[in-house]
């Protein structure tokens, strides 16, 4: 029964506690989208797309490396936290 108790109150600290401090804002890449040249464009401005194309790409799939350590830094921190309350509970 106690355990149980503990459980479900580290739970709820957990889940108060991420809900509580969370961004207010989503992150957006700033990233420039290139627009695709016209038919009747040139070499040149194909070539400079396919260029402008892979920038974007990137630029993109840096946005996402970034944010997929953000997300592994909370995480981590939402289980220490989780454990210290833990080995507290039973401390008590």
């Amino acid at each position: 029964m106690k355990s149980s108790l503990y459980l479900l109150l580290s739970l709820l600290l957990v889940v108060s506690s991420m809900n509580s401090y969370a961004d207010n804002f989503e992150p957006l890449p700033y990233c420039y989208k290139p627009n695709k040249p016209l038919w009747l464009a040139t070499g040149y401005y194909q070539a400079r797309y396919k260029r402008d194309v892979e920038g974007y790409q990137r630029c993109m799939k840096a946005f996402i490396v970034t944010q997929e350590r953000a997300v592994n830094v909370h995480t981590k921190a939402a289980q220490k936290a989780l454990q210290t309350w833990n080995d507290f509970a039973k401390e008590q």
